[in-house]
């Protein structure tokens, strides 16, 4: 099935300030910004952007920056307020994330579209100040105008996988998979593939090889236990398609440390409590907490929200955080993934419940972990992987060495 747009994904953050609010001059304002293009295809593309305050306390905040070619439209972002004049975004804070404390960090996600090009962004600000990864000595009292030379996260020399790796994949892959790798290394975040650090794989070690979702229930019709259960066991079923690319003969490639990989839902979150037949508290339920037009769990529990792994304002702690949100939407059709989890249609989630392959769930999930689109340019002529959206139903073997590079490049990170 052709993943169709209609999601539109793209974080589009934009080259430099305009309408910034001004902080007065006694509170330091400094900050950096981590973008990350999470996926793109023929126009349009998905990333998420975090901006760590590196200067006092914020209560209340604004995230300007500018698009640099005309084609450039913001479609949908979440955690903030967005608005588009021209090519000038600003993005103002949520009444639950105003504040942010010195070291705290501000994540953001964005769907959007592009039309002949897809410049990355070099610049950003908030309240009138340059995000250059510093405090300045002294507040500006006008909002920059013109972009920095070099963009304000200096992406990370690129560290080559250890000398003597294992990386043994059949012959005919070696040369297409080496064409992906530098692909991904050249648009994730303009260049910034290493310095995007919530992967799937940050967040798989961040909690000790399992995973815990949340399913966000976006739809009216009602849940049976029964259907409840099915949809758990489906995902664990699903997860673990990826996972086992990971292992030979049962064992760990490469040093991968995890055979199984326990996959948990700790939350649903509906609109109305009464759409779920079941009275038990096997999972924690979410009502009327909506955002972008749909219900969510809980944001201090989710891993999108909180990269730190500071869940200290989760209803039930830690135990009861969520990595993904399983994020299901009546009449959807194709799919959308990140960080932040996976979207598909309800109807086709439920109804595909006992299949053996969810070809959509397991191409968005590859997003999750890192894995690009191919709408553009096949690196396999005539061949088709379940990461080309509808050229294949299941993960083929150049998607699992496509899966194994992004390991054998990120495993340092994890002391292995």
């Amino acid at each position: 099935m052709k993943r169709r747009v209609v999601w539109l994904a793209a974080c589009l953050m934009a080259a430099f300030s305009v309408v910034a609010v001004l902080r007065p001059a006694y509170a330091a304002v400094g900050c950096r910004v981590t973008y990350a293009v999470t996926n793109q295809w023929s126009g349009g593309f998905g990333a998420s952007v975090t901006v760590a305050n590196l200067g006092d306390p914020l209560n209340g905040w604004s995230l300007t920056f500018a698009f640099t070619d005309s084609g450039q439209k913001v479609a949908q972002g979440w955690n903030g307020t967005f608005t588009q004049s021209g090519p000038a975004v600003t993005v103002t804070n949520a009444g639950w994330n105003a504040s942010v404390a010195t070291g705290g960090t501000i994540s953001l996600g964005f769907n959007g579209s592009f039309t002949s090009a897809n410049p990355v962004p070099t610049a950003f600000a908030v309240n009138g100040t340059a995000c250059t990864g510093a405090v300045p000595t002294t507040p500006p009292t006008t909002p920059p105008t013109t972009p920095p030379t070099t963009p304000p996260t200096t992406p990370p020399t690129t560290t080559p996988p250890p000398a003597g790796d294992q990386w043994n994949p059949p012959s005919t892959l070696v040369q297409p998979l080496a064409a992906v790798w530098t692909h991904q290394e050249q648009t994730y975040s303009n260049g910034n593939l290493y310095g995007f650090k919530n992967y799937g794989w940050d967040q798989l070690f961040a909690a000790n090889g399992a995973i815990n979702y949340c399913v966000r229930w976006d739809s009216t019709a009602r849940v049976s236990t029964a259907q409840r259960d099915a949809i758990h066991a489906a995902l664990q079923r699903q997860y673990q398609r990826w996972m086992d690319q990971m292992l030979d003969n049962g064992q760990g490639w490469n040093n991968w440390p995890y055979k199984q990989v326990p996959v948990k839902v700790v939350g649903w979150a509906v609109r109305d409590r009464a759409q779920l037949d079941w009275t038990d508290n096997s999972v924690d339920i979410y009502v009327g907490n909506i955002n972008e037009n749909a219900p969510q769990c809980s944001p201090a529990c989710g891993r999108f929200f909180h990269q730190d792994n500071n869940y200290s304002g989760c209803p039930g702690g830690a135990s009861h955080h969520y990595d993904h949100s399983l994020w299901l939407t009546a009449g959807f059709g194709g799919g959308a993934g990140g960080d932040w989890g996976q979207r598909v249609g309800s109807e086709y989630f439920v109804n595909n419940v006992n299949a053996e392959n969810m070809h959509i769930f397991l191409h968005e999930l590859g997003h999750t972990y890192g894995l690009d689109d191919f709408y553009d340019w096949d690196p396999t002529p005539g061949r088709g992987f379940i990461m080309k959206a509808g050229s294949a139903t299941q993960i083929t073997d150049f998607d699992k060495w496509m899966f194994r590079d992004w390991w054998r490049h990120l495993k340092s990170r994890y002391g292995r």
